[in-house]
């Protein structure tokens, strides 16, 4: 299967998620396990995705609200016993499911259909260490990394900016209101490694610009996290 073949079948099954299809069975797509539970006052349910590949094994679990899941319903989340279809689209790819659910618990198998554009489009962005394998577009698909949230990352101007960076970024749930705001305190030379130390520290944009305000516009980070752990406000 060529390039220009991937593309167009991402395409196709992309523009058929309303109808929720079935996990394509491709030799470009990954495969692993997936489980849910409905276990809350809400619609949103707690998914779990679990990947396997000789001795590396990987599981990712968060709340995914159900709206998100394109073909699965209410009905079906909440039935006696019912078979489930169902997909969920990131930029980086499209994940489909497949399964059974009883009472608000599921279980199958998923597969992974990367878009193989992604990658190249990061690439123009800027991003150079960026792997286009299959399994490393679905670990970007997981975190939720966007072409939007990329590009605005890019813009802001940190530092020495990789992929790596914005996968610690996502792993540290740093959204793009911290690092606005974190930019425009005006501290210059920002990297990767400040953005990720600051947030772990409880560090956000209005402090460093509270401690800049106060005349102190020459500190490193690791100064500026002392000065937060010892309380000095």
């Amino acid at each position: 299967m060529n390039a220009r073949t991937i593309v167009i079948v991402f395409a196709c099954l992309a523009a058929s998620l309303a109808a929720a299809a079935p996990a394509p069975d491709t030799d470009v797509s990954v495969k692993g396990t997936w489980s849910l539970n409905n276990w809350t006052s809400k619609d949103d349910v707690q998914l779990s995705l679990s990947y396997r590949n000789g001795s590396t094994r990987w599981k990712w679990s968060t709340g995914q609200p159900l709206s998100d899941l394109k073909g699965l319903t209410k009905d079906q989340l909440h039935a006696m016993s019912a078979p489930a279809e169902f997909a969920l689209k990131r930029d980086p790819g499209v994940f489909f499911f497949k399964g059974t659910l009883t009472l608000g618990v599921g279980k199958g198998d998923f597969a992974f259909l990367p878009d193989p554009t992604f990658a190249e489009k990061l690439s123009a962005m800027g991003y150079a260490d960026v792997q286009s394998s299959n399994a490393s577009l679905m670990f970007m698909a997981v975190r939720e990394i966007s072409l939007e949230y990329a590009a605005e990352v890019k813009r802001l101007g940190i530092a020495n900016l990789s992929l790596h960076d914005l996968e610690r970024f996502m792993d540290h749930g740093i959204d793009l209101d911290f690092l606005r705001e974190l930019v425009a305190a005006g501290y210059p030379g920002l990297t990767g490694d400040d953005v990720v130390r600051l947030r772990d520290h409880g560090i956000d944009g209005r402090y460093v610009a509270r401690v800049q305000a106060s005349g102190f516009t020459n500190l490193t980070v690791d100064q500026i996290v002392r000065l937060h752990d010892h309380g000095v406000d």
